[in-house]
């Protein structure tokens, strides 16, 4: 499953998104410095019922202030090896551990492209996102061109079950 929406988050504000045929079409947008949030929020919860009777499924797009890029040296030969090495260089990149990150990477013949985000700026975001009723069950990234190929994916949200049908997964754009 994928998502119909896409909220993309900002340190300004919010734009909501929607899914159709060739690519997503802007809903509308909320600021954070001139708007009333929560009624803004709701208008564009509204508007995207209107869209989609039958339920909002939103992925959280990160702010690029939020994500980090980088490409590091990764061999392998296995999958193993790669795993071991890129984490190796996130540690050695931040001040964090490993497993206060998320984290999704591409290959490219010896190299990884990599985008890290700390976890706790995915709790920030899905707390936001799910009390304003965007029903939130993903959280990717939006590269430039040449920092990632296809869409970085740091996985589903801790509410993503409650708002997809038993059994689905979503499943992760190709395209950024």
């Amino acid at each position: 499953m994928k998502p119909n929406f896409a909220l993309k988050l900002s340190n300004d504000g919010v734009e909501f998104l929607h899914r159709v045929g060739g690519g997503w079409t802007p809903v509308g947008t909320v600021s954070f410095e001139s708007d009333d949030v929560a009624a803004g929020c709701a208008r564009l919860i509204d508007e995207g019922r209107r869209l989609e009777p039958g339920g909002l499924r939103t992925k959280l797009v990160l702010p690029d202030s939020e994500v980090r890029y980088s490409s590091v040296v990764a061999p392998g030969p296995t999958d193993e090896a790669r795993r071991y090495q890129i984490e190796a260089e996130i540690e050695r990149l931040t001040p964090y551990a490993i497993d206060e990150l998320a984290y999704d990477w591409s290959v490219e013949d010896d190299h990884a492209m990599v985008v890290i985000c700390a976890r706790d700026t995915l709790e920030q975001a899905e707390t936001f996102a799910d009390g304003y009723g965007f029903n939130p069950v993903s959280f990717v990234a939006l590269p430039e061109g040449g920092q990632f190929a296809g869409e970085p994916f740091f996985g589903e949200t801790s509410v993503a079950r409650a708002h997809l049908p038993a059994g689905d997964k979503v499943q992760r754009d190709a395209d950024a």
